[in-house]
């Protein structure tokens, strides 16, 4: 009875880390929860939150892929320290600030190409590998902000009406993104470390590239070269298979969003393959014109 109340007494939610932070731009508090190890940050008087999480749900509920998309790479992220805003990192809001942008203007091409606009056709191991191929290979963070209102679009970091907000001298290289709830904030001002962030994405790019190309590199699980696979993860993928009466692995993921994407990315080996293969030299081309013609227009300034 009494190691019965000692464990139950373990279980009990509590607060294992607490932190505050005030030498930041946005100052907060830090904390996680046991033994959930839930990690929490709350800032205080910080205008348009709910309004935030509210045009997040909306975004959620028109794009089906932002939200797989925004739990396999906030994981990546944070399996290499590299998610916190206060050290330089890309914060959940900038990140999918960038995914919708992304979807964005994937949706417009694909429409451009008579794939129709609708999404239905989207292949979510193609759409990570083309994130990770757009933010660490094509990506013009000099010369190129990122705006999601009206469908989405990209603009000039140096335009009249925007240099004095998103050019940044002492960082030319960073990432502008206009916050849609107050078009003059930038909400990737403090990503100071983008320029390492997108070497990271390049370097995950090519690994997955690796294994959906020909000649292909044989794996158990392809998202998990990039992924790093947790005992939790592992547990979760026996149970899932001990429910679906199969027999259990070693590797998983941790949740239905990197589990839609695992499989998407392993289905990059047949159809979601060939349509990578069908339209990246198309994308490339697309996106060395659209290049060519913000210099053109620089040019012309």
């Amino acid at each position: 009875s009494s190691n019965s109340n000692e464990q139950e007494e373990g279980e009990k939610e509590h607060l294992s880390y607490l932190e505050v932070i005030t030498q930041t731009r946005v100052p907060l508090v830090k904390f996680t929860i046991a033994p959930y190890n839930l990690d929490i940050d709350i800032c205080f008087d910080q205008p348009h939150g709910p309004e935030s999480a509210d045009l997040m749900h909306r975004f959620m509920e028109s794009m089906p892929p932002l939200r797989p998309l925004t739990f396999c790479l906030k994981y990546f992220l944070a399996s290499r320290e590299i998610n916190r805003p206060y050290t330089g990192g890309i914060g959940s809001y900038l990140l999918q600030l960038m995914i919708v942008s992304f979807l964005q203007h994937r949706s417009r091409a694909d429409l451009n190409r008579g794939y129709g606009g609708s999404g239905q056709h989207f292949n979510l191991g193609s759409l990570l590998l083309d994130f990770l191929e757009l933010y660490g290979l094509d990506f013009n963070y000099v010369t190129t902000g990122i705006s999601v209102r009206h469908d989405g679009y990209y603009f000039p970091k140096g335009q009249l009406d925007k240099k004095e907000y998103f050019w940044q001298p002492n960082r030319p290289s960073s990432i502008a993104v206009e916050n849609p709830l107050d078009p003059t904030m930038d909400v990737g001002a403090g990503a100071y470390r983008i320029q390492m962030i997108s070497r990271v994405f390049d370097h995950a790019f090519k690994t997955l590239l690796a294994y959906v190309s020909e000649p292909m590199e044989e794996t158990d699980s392809i998202l998990a070269r990039i992924l790093p696979p947790t005992e939790e993860m592992a547990k979760r993928r026996v149970l899932k298979d001990v429910m679906e009466g199969k027999k259990g692995g070693e590797e998983g993921v941790a949740n239905e969003g990197v589990a839609v994407a695992a499989a998407s990315v392993n289905g990059a080996n047949g159809s979601g393959n060939n349509d990578k293969q069908r339209g990246m030299k198309q994308r490339q081309k697309d996106k060395r014109n659209h290049s060519k013609n913000w210099d053109k227009n620089k040019d012309n300034k």
